[in-house]
């Protein structure tokens, strides 16, 4: 905890300096990308996590990162791995201290609870990519218990249509914890889902003294069109759920997602 509040310290100070020192908002926002993964990098390593990187990406190759979603863990592995700006929403903004955060971390909003914005919101993701910034993507809406790869939102996705920056879906799986092999027994120490509050799992992730996780880069997808959002969806979630690994669940527990459709029909 003492080695959390002086890394988190230095973040916001050198962040800080930033947000001081240029007033150019595209060399602000270079330099927070590039102080997010330095970061990240640092925090993985301070919390002893061996993060195996399958197919590892160009760096210096901006791409619609597309991932699953389990949790905060996810965030820092990316970020760590592929310099990105993130897409997050206007409620996170909104959220004393993780707002603050966020702006530094150059983040793009969208606001999940009005689509009426939405051509702004694709238009200002379409710029950065433009720009050559990767920006990275969890259309799930919501991060899950590891169960399954939920059904994926389709609107954001198109952002990538005329840009010439392809879609990269990428996977991470947690395979052991305190060196036993991943399951339900650690599922609530790296997945941040359902009604859980945020300081009691960051509480929970300290709690643990190592995590071995995959981080895998899917195949590339081109994508023609805006008008192809359905099969696009479809053929990412295809993409994600081909390389997830489930985590069980123990027996008699119901699923969280028993509701839920295969993905094929519930694409959104």
């Amino acid at each position: 905890m003492v080695l959390f509040v002086i890394f988190m310290a230095t973040y916001v100070s050198v962040s800080l300096f930033w947000r001081l020192w240029t007033r150019d908002p595209l060399k602000r926002r270079k330099l927070y990308t590039q102080t997010v993964s330095i970061a990240c990098r640092v925090a993985l390593w301070l919390m002893r996590f061996k993060v195996n990187v399958i197919n590892r990406a160009r760096a210096d190759t901006p791409h619609l990162l597309i991932g699953n979603h389990l949790g905060m863990l996810d965030i820092l592995v990316m970020a760590a791995n592929k310099p990105a700006l993130f897409v997050t929403s206007v409620e996170m903004k909104n959220t004393p201290g993780l707002g603050i955060l966020a702006e530094m971390g150059g983040c793009l909003y969208v606001e999940r609870r009005d689509r009426s914005n939405i051509h702004n919101e694709l238009s200002e993701i379409r710029q950065a990519l433009k720009q050559g910034y990767s920006v990275a993507l969890y259309p799930e809406g919501t991060s899950s218990n590891g169960e399954r790869v939920l059904p994926l939102k389709k609107t954001l996705m198109t952002a990538a249509a005329g840009t010439g920056v392809p879609i990269l879906p990428v996977v991470i799986n947690f395979r052991k914890i305190n060196g036993e092999p991943m399951s339900h027994k650690w599922r609530d120490y790296v997945c941040w889902y359902g009604e859980q509050s945020f300081f009691p799992s960051v509480l929970k992730i300290f709690s643990v003294y190592s995590v071995e996780v995959d981080f895998e880069f899917c195949e590339e997808i081109t994508v023609h069109s805006e008008e192809q959002r359905r099969e696009l969806a479809a053929q990412v979630q295809k993409s994600l759920e081909s390389k997830y690994t489930k985590i069980p669940m123990p027996e008699g527990v119901p699923s969280l997602y028993a509701h839920l459709e295969s993905s094929s029909v519930k694409i959104q």
